[in-house]
């Protein structure tokens, strides 16, 4: 059961200043490693999701990161409004998000998502482009799926260097007899782990493209398609 709690005052040391911020969520936890990359990982972003998200995130340590300043955010459970759509980004907590983003400026950002199983091949299908006008997610196998973040918040608010990622595991709440939940944990748990100790993008990049080759090779054939041949991968 996730503990709710109120963050009325958040006090964040990011170089020289400090910021205060107000939110209502259910989990934060800020890591301190040191000078390094800014990492956001974000969970809860709508619907039920924290729910899902909160497993993974509240067991991420200082030692699962490399040097850093990490901060982890699960929000409460709300409305569910697409993030693909520009008023998701209108609505309290789409605005808190943004909020996140221009206040700490992250060189990581990480959605963590969870979808519902029965959901499964439309959204893989090579048609979503033309429902959902964004390409598919890519499976990366054990139902976890990967792509970028939505074009609306990734062209608008983050940096072109800025590593965004979306990470979809099958919602608790939804799940059916054919996963193997042992083997989905892992899958994910271990491309957070990518994540988190990755140095720089340079490093992400290499590591995730000698894990994930073929996996690699369509995240750069869909950055073509949607935000263009000179646009960074991831």
């Amino acid at each position: 059961m996730i503990v709710f709690l109120i963050v009325s005052v958040i006090i964040w040391k990011i170089g020289k200043k400090a910021l205060n911020l107000r939110f209502f969520m259910t989990y934060y936890h800020y890591i301190n490693n040191g000078r390094g990359p800014k990492k956001l990982f974000i969970g809860g972003l709508h619907g039920n999701e924290g729910k899902t998200s909160f497993h993974f995130l509240k067991d991420l340590k200082k030692e699962d990161f490399s040097n850093g300043q990490i901060f982890i955010v699960n929000f409460d459970k709300s409305e569910y409004i697409s993030t693909l759509k520009k008023n998701y980004y209108e609505s309290a907590i789409g605005r808190k998000v943004i909020s996140l983003i221009k206040t700490i400026k992250p060189d990581f950002y990480i959605e963590l998502h969870c979808y519902n199983i029965k959901n499964f091949k439309k959204l893989t299908s090579k048609d979503r482009m033309n429902f959902d006008g964004v390409p598919p997610l890519i499976d990366i196998g054990d139902f976890i799926l990967v792509s970028s973040v939505s074009p609306y918040i990734r062209l608008k608010y983050l940096q072109r260097e800025t590593i965004c990622k979306t990470l979809e595991f099958p919602c608790f709440d939804k799940l059916e007899d054919n996963i193997d939940m042992k083997k989905s944990i892992n899958r994910y748990n271990d491309f957070i782990k990518l994540l988190s100790i990755a140095k720089s993008r340079k490093n992400f990049e290499k590591e995730v493209v000698a894990k994930y080759p073929n996996e690699s090779n369509l995240a750069i054939k869909y950055t073509k398609e949607i935000f263009g041949s000179d646009f960074p991968i991831f």
